[in-house]
């Protein structure tokens, strides 16, 4: 009986999270028969088990939503307001009796009958009138397409776990393994053998780790009902949007954003969205538009919490942040918008007017940003005053393993994960030079300077002598500003798999965790943004702009600007400022050419230079960036159009070469970014003409190699190609007269006009001989065109 009663509280719970959304999704659709029948099987199935495991409070909550569902059914009643919320009330008790019984707690003694009588409508008389107005549906929620869930079994959560940590086992063992044949003979069986084995480890640890994925639904199962409750009791109206719903992260990474994406979303609609009344006012529909999306983006789950609303107010955060004398008023006043707006993750800051039971307390923000990035995560925002806030999360897909670099400090190891790491470099880079200000270092690589720390004297370890250099990483912090830190060696880069430390451990705010690498000996997983707070570095917000006074307001802060994200032809992906780029259009590959070692197109009848060569393609459109800088014009083909990103206006690593300016991470990715200044300082410095030069006469009409070698190939270089000289017609003075054979006495009657001779053999017959070699294509082409090494005579 006992595992009957958890396999019937499991499925309850379960059942009920998912039908929490389709409830609120059935009450703005009330003409949706299948999630009404969905909702009626629920409690019909808790009737019918609860009458065999003796749960009396169970049958009878349920038998009366039967009942209401039924009559709803049947055409007997609507699905209003009242009845929705009656229907969620009984939900919510079984929900409570369920976690009761589960944790072997005594049943809650609330009144059952009071929610039956809501339900049934016998409250009609007794409770106060409400307005047709304020009972109407408040939310509308969109969902994308679902799809058939498959079958499945339950497993407990200790089983699964038990499981990722024995594969987590086996994959350090294959690790040591694999270093302890590299450091003996090599042998071409063993290697083979351990190449199948590593193969079977690493497709077992990624089958295991998907046992651990849950799809994001299961973030937002709650977010329907918390809406329309919210909704309600605020008196907004709420277009609720939630897509990505069939995206997969890891259980425990699904149990951590929980709590930071309700925060968000009730701020969205208690102080982001208007009341329909002021929306009127402002132009807007009176139902706010909320959305949320999750997508995958590479190793990180990408969540986006966007509405319509008001934005952030950030000239008001600036004033509560003085009148609590967080800032003095010269400080605020040099104060970039990124700066500002930052001042809403500040504790004890909030731009709502009043306190009330859902925000204003200024408690909140912070908290979301310090649970996002104790899991690896970072928060963006992105504001738009008077027209909504977007708000995105970014959060890895999982905490298990992780890539990660193994670095030496005195003598110890000590692990970071990779991503955190923008460059490394020794510190005797002529690129970097290292200088102390008031007690501070300061690297300065490439111009660009960073707060420097050293982990040993963060750590409070002592730093032993080493003959060779020391390595300078600089690291990206989760605060947004990244630093230096040295450290005495970067000894290898490896799969790490993380394990929780001890909460001592964990406590000095330091570490995000312990992993084991395949030396078999336990190191500490370095936390870049509890470095920074421990070294206390100066973050977004800590006087920043006293250090820059005098400076304009738009180079403070992370500047960022619109990009294009394409891919070359030779498959690297790039950047490109967005204001350059003109147009973008498919090109018909035959209108591109060379000429002179460049490459150039024809477009709208005149030649436009081609800034990166590529002349030849494959297919028959090409894709082409149509760049202009205000005066001249470059086009710029491209393999794929990928998307439009934002970028930082400086790239997180300056290395100016040809092309290039640098490097910039977005979403996980490193693109090399492309150095305007660079692009068109290389175009021609004169526009380029296509010429329409006069014609090749060939003289020796009948010669075999005249008809089918050279005339070909002139055609093909653009040239008008005559076959013969012409009697008594006038000839042109640009036009050419090419000779095979060396009597050339036909051209003399031919005044004014060039002529080529060409000869059979490599070399000349003498130094008076003028002639072309015939196979000399560079020489020949060079002759009709009035220059190089034989421009022709004159007849």
């Amino acid at each position: 009986m006992d595992e009957l009663l958890q396999e019937f509280i499991s499925e309850t719970r379960e059942t009920l999270e998912a039908l929490a959304g389709e409830v609120v999704a059935w009450e703005a659709d009330p003409g949706d028969r299948d999630r009404l029948d969905a909702i009626f099987r629920f409690f019909h199935t808790v009737k019918g088990s609860c009458g065999f495991l003796n749960l009396p409070r169970f049958e009878r909550l349920s038998h009366a939503a039967e009942d209401v569902l039924s009559e709803i059914r049947a055409g007997k009643r609507i699905a209003d307001p009242a009845t929705v919320s009656a229907v969620l009330g009984i939900m919510d008790r079984i929900a409570e009796l369920a976690e009761a019984v589960a944790i072997g707690a005594a049943l809650p003694q609330e009144n059952d009958d009071y929610l039956i009588a809501a339900l049934t409508g016998r409250l009609a008389e007794t409770e106060p009138t409400v307005t047709d107005e304020e009972m109407s549906a408040p939310i509308v929620m969109r969902t994308s397409a679902g799809q058939s869930a498959p079958r499945t079994i339950r497993l407990p959560l200790s089983l699964i776990d038990q499981l990722m940590n024995g594969v987590s086992d086996m994959v350090l063992a294959r690790n040591e393994l694999s270093r302890k044949l590299r450091e003996r003979s090599t042998d071409p069986e063993l290697e083979s053998a351990f190449e199948r084995l590593s193969t079977c480890v690493a497709d077992m640890r990624d089958a295991i780790s998907k046992t651990r994925m849950q799809r994001v639904d299961r973030l937002f199962t709650a977010i329907p009902r918390m809406v329309r409750d919210l909704s309600r009791e605020l008196g907004k109206r709420i277009d609720l949007s939630l897509e990505g719903g069939d995206v997969e992260m890891d259980r425990e990474m699904v149990e951590m954003v929980v709590d930071p994406l309700t925060h968000i979303v009730r701020n969205s609609i208690d102080h982001g969205i208007e009341a329909p009344e002021k929306r009127r006012a402002l132009g807007k529909p009176e139902a706010g538009r909320l959305r949320l999306e999750a997508r995958q983006s590479g190793n990180q789950i990408v969540i986006e919490i966007s509405d319509d609303g008001q934005g952030i107010n950030t000239g008001r955060l600036v004033d509560k942040a003085v009148a609590a004398g967080r800032l003095t008023p010269d400080g605020a006043a040099r104060m970039s918008e990124a700066e500002r707006l930052d001042l809403i993750f500040h504790p004890g800051l909030s731009t709502a007017n009043q306190v009330t039971a859902i925000s204003g307390r200024g408690v909140g923000m912070d908290v979301v940003r310090a649970n996002v990035e104790r899991i690896g995560g970072v928060i963006a925002l992105d504001n738009r005053p008077g027209c909504g806030l977007t708000i995105t999360l970014r959060v890895p897909l999982t905490l298990t393993i992780i890539p990660g670099l193994i670095v030496r400090a005195g003598d110890l190891h000590f692990a970071i994960p990779r991503a955190a790491v923008v460059e490394i470099l020794h510190d005797n880079n002529e690129m970097l030079t290292i200088a102390e200000v008031g007690g501070a270092k300061i690297a300065t690589i490439r111009s660009v300077r960073h707060s420097m720390i050293d982990l040993e004297d963060v750590l409070g370890m002592e730093r032993v002598a080493q003959p060779g250099p020391r390595v300078l990483m600089v690291v990206r912090s989760a605060t947004g500003v990244p630093f230096a830190m040295g450290v005495s060696a970067v000894e290898n880069h490896e799969e790490l798999v993380i394990r929780p430390a001890s909460p001592l451990v964990m406590a000095s705010g330091v570490y995000a965790g312990m992993t084991l690498p395949d030396n078999g000996k336990p190191m500490l997983l370095l936390d870049a943004a509890g470095l920074a707070n421990a070294a206390r570095l100066p973050n977004i917000v800590d006087d920043q702009a006293e250090g820059r006074v005098g400076q304009k307001e738009e180079a403070q802060g992370v500047e960022m600007v619109s990009a294009l994200r394409f891919e070359e032809y030779s498959g690297e992906r790039r950047l490109l400022k967005l204001s350059l780029i003109e147009r973008v259009e498919d090109i018909d590959a035959r209108l591109f050419g060379q000429s002179g070692g460049r490459g150039f197109v024809r477009l709208d009848g005149r030649l436009v230079p081609v800034a990166n060569g590529h002349h030849a393609f494959a297919g028959e459109k090409v894709a082409a960036l149509r760049l202009r800088d205000g005066t001249r014009e470059a086009c710029y083909p491209v393999a794929a159009v990928l998307d439009i990103v934002e970028m930082p206006a400086v790239p997180d690593m300056v290395a100016m070469h040809g092309l290039l300016s640098g490097v910039a991470v977005i979403d996980g990715e490193h693109l090399e970014v492309i150095n305007p200044f660079a692009l068109f300082a290389g175009l021609p410095e004169q526009p380029m003409v296509e010429r329409t030069g006069g014609r090749c006469l060939l003289a020796d009409s009948e010669d075999g190699w005249t008809r089918e070698i050279l005339a070909p190939l002139l055609r093909q270089a653009g040239h008008e190609v005559v076959m013969g000289l012409p009697a008594g017609e006038a000839v042109d003075p640009q036009d050419v007269v090419l000779f095979t054979g060396s009597d050339t006495s036909p051209a003399n009657e031919l005044l004014g006009c060039r002529i080529v001779q060409l000869r059979a053999t490599p070399r000349p017959t003498g130094p008076q001989d003028s002639s072309i070699y015939r196979y000399d294509q560079d020489a020949l082409m060079a002759a009709l065109a009035g220059s190089g090494r034989q421009a022709g005579r004159t007849a």
